[in-house]
């Protein structure tokens, strides 16, 4: 599994309505969206840093390399509210050479362009066309712009092949171009959802058919796990660390018995928890599927076109599709324990705090059974149909013929699985913020965020345990 460990808290992933905003991860807002359409949107050639008469040799050669693209963008400065001319003129060539179509008919002087995050690995900016320009057919008249900057092939690969891959399935936002160094990407007018709208029976159920559809994914990339590699890597830039990284165990927004945890957290204590859990998931029976690994609610997109009532229904017409995911960053085979326990998880955690420690972990949102039950009988009914609908040379590599015949059962054993992986969810994303507290400038309480999951992991290891029963 490949995992970007600047992203998780570290970006605004998406721009909706035309203004940033603070995402499901705790990442302070870049920038406010009315200061980029002032500073912007108009492109006026007297608020950008270059005479808009001049060229650069990138703007000179349409075959740019990828290295190019990344010197040039990765000199924008997110903080400063002024994008370069050179930037402007680029992004424009890229639209008229990738989007073609009306996108050629643009001048770089009316060109709307809008940064919407800046960071180590990507770049993102939405591209919209003026409003007197017609889009011809298809086509459309905003995309996002993503730009690669200092990110691992290996992983950009794979994350490559896999938004390609949902992108023709309608799981995720459309493909509109790539090219060496960045991708056009669907611009969806759309808002993220709420972490208390997660529970809710409309949302769950859809989420439950979601989950089906992007485990049923035969995906082209290693199929193995490597959850506890990828721990363990975080934890070898620990122990790097002159502090040596121990911390007394406190609790901040989480309830827990503390007699179940220890005094202190050093590297070696989560060495030793991390070999732990190596020993239970290779006992544990949950079947490797193409999993999303991180899905919380600012990666599902309610589309504008719906609304969630106060009674918190959902109208959706037969055949519609209201949410769609987005940010596979970390998608790859993994143990679906992982992948229901993490979402699970992720209903009690509210990252939309605004003052330290810019979380919230609402324990008593977290769901019962019966609630747990709409989620699986939902992804039951909608793995029964793929697999009704399959013929027998292609068939995706999990069905729910896996699963006892019997509904109540096949429910039960859903359950079972995903009470044992919570504990996992909680360790790994310990460990990853203890690594954060290290490295990241993001003003956030890492160390009290890493302190919280690692208690609740200890609150819950004894169901992990009976992996080894």
């Amino acid at each position: 599994m490949s995992f970007d460990v600047e992203k998780r808290f570290s970006k605004v992933e998406y721009l909706y309505d035309n203004a940033s905003m603070r995402t499901a991860r705790p990442s302070r807002p870049l920038s406010n969206g009315s200061d980029y359409d002032r500073a912007y949107l108009d492109n006026n050639p007297l608020k950008t840093s270059r005479d808009p008469c001049k060229t650069t040799s990138l703007q000179r050669n349409g075959n740019a390399s990828s290295g190019d693209l990344k010197e040039l963008f990765s000199r924008f400065d997110i903080e400063s509210k002024v994008i370069p001319w050179d930037i402007i003129a680029r992004t424009r060539e890229l639209c008229a050479k990738y989007l073609s179509g009306s996108w050629n008919k643009v001048t770089p002087q009316r060109f709307r362009l809008k940064a919407i995050t800046g960071g180590m690995s990507n770049l993102l900016f939405l591209v919209e066309m003026p409003d007197d320009i017609e889009p011809i057919s298809t086509e459309p008249r905003s995309a996002l712009l993503r730009i690669h900057c200092n990110v691992d092939l290996e992983h950009l690969l794979n994350e490559s092949v896999v938004f390609t891959l949902l992108s023709e399935r309608a799981l995720g936002p459309k493909l509109l171009g790539v090219f060496p160094g960045g991708r056009f990407e669907q611009y969806i007018p759309s808002r993220p959802l709420l972490c208390h709208e997660l529970s809710l029976p409309s949302i769950s159920r859809r989420i439950g058919c979601l989950l089906a559809r992007v485990h049923a994914l035969d995906v082209p990339i290693m199929k193995e796990p490597m959850i506890v590699e990828v721990a363990e890597g975080w934890l070898a830039k620990l122990r790097k660390v002159e502090s040596k990284v121990a911390h007394k165990m406190r609790l901040n927004t989480v309830q827990v018995d503390l007699s179940k945890c220890p005094s202190e957290i050093t590297c070696e204590l989560l060495s030793d928890e991390l070999d732990l859990l190596r020993a239970c998931l290779e006992n544990s029976d949950s079947p490797l599927v193409f999993c999303h690994n991180d899905l919380q609610e600012g990666n599902i997109l309610l589309h504008n076109k719906y609304t969630i009532d106060s009674e918190g229904n959902l109208d959706v017409q037969e055949g519609e599709e209201p949410l769609v995911l987005i940010d596979f960053e970390y998608a790859n085979y993994n143990y679906r324990g992982f992948d229901f326990s993490n979402h699970i998880c992720e209903r009690i955690l509210d990252y939309s705090d605004n003052k330290p420690p810019y979380y919230s972990i609402k324990q008593h949102q977290f769901p019962d059974e019966k609630e747990q039950s709409v989620l699986f009988n939902a992804y039951l009914d909608e793995l029964e149909q793929m697999t009704n609908n399959s013929s027998e040379d292609r068939r995706p590599p999990y069905f729910v013929c896996e699963l006892p015949k019997r509904r109540d059962e096949a429910v039960e054993q859903l359950l079972t699985e995903t009470r044992r992986f919570i504990a996992v969810s909680h360790l790994f994303w310990s460990v990853w913020s203890f690594m954060q507290a290290e490295e990241s400038p993001i003003e956030f309480d890492y160390v009290s965020y890493g302190l919280d999951r690692l208690a609740l992991y200890y609150e819950h290891k004894s169901d992990l345990l009976e992996y080894l029963q």
